[in-house]
Formats: C-alpha cells, structure tokens, sequence
C-alpha cells in the first residue's frame, strides 16, 4: 500500500503551498483516482510522490518502507510514471522506448541484457500491441503511444504505478479501452495504481477509490459513487450536475 501523510510542498520559501497537508492510502491491486479543476495539486503531488520534487514536509511510505530519502534509482523500483503525453526527439521503436523503463536496473556503461528485452516483450505483449514492436514510436497513434508508455512502466517491474491524465488528447474509444487496460493490469500485477484524471464519469466507472483535491487540500475520499455527488461538484467545480442512475452505474450529466 501507498501511504501518504501531511504532504506540504511550496516553490520556494516564502511562496504559498501548492499541496497543504494531503493524506491518503492507496492500495495494492485497486485504482485511486485524484480528481480536481486544473491547478489544484493534481500533477505537484505526483511529482512529490515520484520524487521529481521534494515536499517540505510529509511523509510517503509503500509497504511500510519510507521512500523519501531513497535515491532515484532506488525509487524507480518502487514508482513507475506515465505522463500525459511523450514526444522523443528521435524515431526510437516501440521496443525501445518500453526498454527504457529497465532503465534502473542496467550499469552506466553496460546495454540491455537478454532478460531486459523478454521483460520488455513480455510487457509489449501484456497491453496487446506486439504487432507494433519495432515500429517507430513517432508513427504511432496516441492511443498506441499511451500503451506503449504503460507496456515502458510495466517493464520497470515497479508496484506503483502513477498515470498522470492518461486520457488526454485520447478519443472516446482509447480512454475507454486505456482504463480497461489499467483496470486489468492493477488487478492481475497486484499494483497500486493512483491516476488524475478530469472526467468524473470515468472516474465513477474505472476507480476504486476517488480522491478530490481542491486549492491543494483534499476535500473528499471514498467510494466514487458516494463522493462524486451534485454538492461536490457544485463546490469544487463551480457547476450544476445532476447524477442520473443507469443499473450499478452512475453519470454526471451537467444542467445546461
């Protein structure tokens, strides 16, 4: 389990906290979606988490291990990242980028080991694009581009898996068949998968656990069928919705 406690982050000293005290468990094998307007915290506490950016205060475990002091190498193995999009300066193949998540585990001056390209085939082939290895990553949709990215963070064989607004710039059909995908892989990996994302829907559809972060304070947690409510969204998002009910499954439908 991923655990976060009393996470503070600001610029620089003086400035005013990004993130003010965020706390929450995110488990192994489930999906936590953080949900929030834009600038909200959203990204920052990704990149606390990941370690891109220290926080001033807080603390972050995973497994009862603290990983705030842990080199980047170190915390490659427990964090693996996808971020909204990647464009690369050169035409790698799609074998070489996903080789690249086996980054932490190859010498300075040493190349890919016969293991690291089975971890990397086998991660090509968990997200069912094999017919695309040794395409060149820049001939891709971004669907394909998506997959390829969580195929990299699979080879990493890190438990926590962080995606960053996977579904953006992505048509209807790749975020449903992303989170699918995600859905999948937290499940049969055992991974504690922690997602932003902007669509409550998808959210109430793919999640867990829902988290919403507003101003850099969470202001829910819970089941998402329960905190995505129309008092939520009316307090965070400034807007009227109605939640219509279809079976088990609930939509946010805005009031025009």
């Amino acid at each position: 389990m991923l655990k976060v406690r009393d996470l503070h982050f600001r610029h620089k000293e003086g400035s005013i906290d990004v993130l003010k005290g965020i706390s929450f468990n995110a488990p192994r094998g489930t999906i936590t979606s953080i949900l929030g307007p834009n600038g909200s915290g959203k990204t920052t506490l990704f990149k606390c988490i990941s370690g891109l950016w220290k926080a001033q205060k807080g603390e972050i475990t995973f497994d009862e291990k603290p990983v705030t002091r842990l080199s980047p190498k170190a915390r490659a193995k427990i964090f693996s990242i996808v971020f909204q999009d990647h464009q690369p300066s050169f035409p790698f193949s799609v074998i070489d980028v996903v080789l690249l998540g086996r980054t932490s585990y190859i010498g300075v001056f040493s190349v890919p080991s016969l293991k690291d390209y089975e971890i990397a085939s086998s991660a090509i082939s968990t997200v069912g694009i094999e017919s695309l290895r040794d395409t060149p990553y820049t001939q891709i949709s971004g669907g394909e581009r998506q997959l390829t990215l969580i195929a990299r963070a699979l080879a990493q064989d890190a438990p926590c898996m962080l995606l960053d607004e996977p579904t953006s710039h992505l048509d209807f059909r790749n975020q449903i068949e992303i989170l699918k995908k995600v859905r999948e892989l937290a499940l049969r990996k055992n991974l504690a998968v922690l997602i932003t994302l902007h669509d409550p829907n998808l959210a109430m559809l793919f999640s867990d656990r829902v988290i919403v972060i507003n101003s850099g304070m969470k202001v829910a947690e819970g089941n998402p069928k329960e905190v995505i409510n129309e008092e939520m969204m009316k307090r965070v998002y400034k807007i009227d919705v109605n939640i219509i009910s279809s079976g088990e499954n609930k939509m946010v439908y805005p009031r025009t």
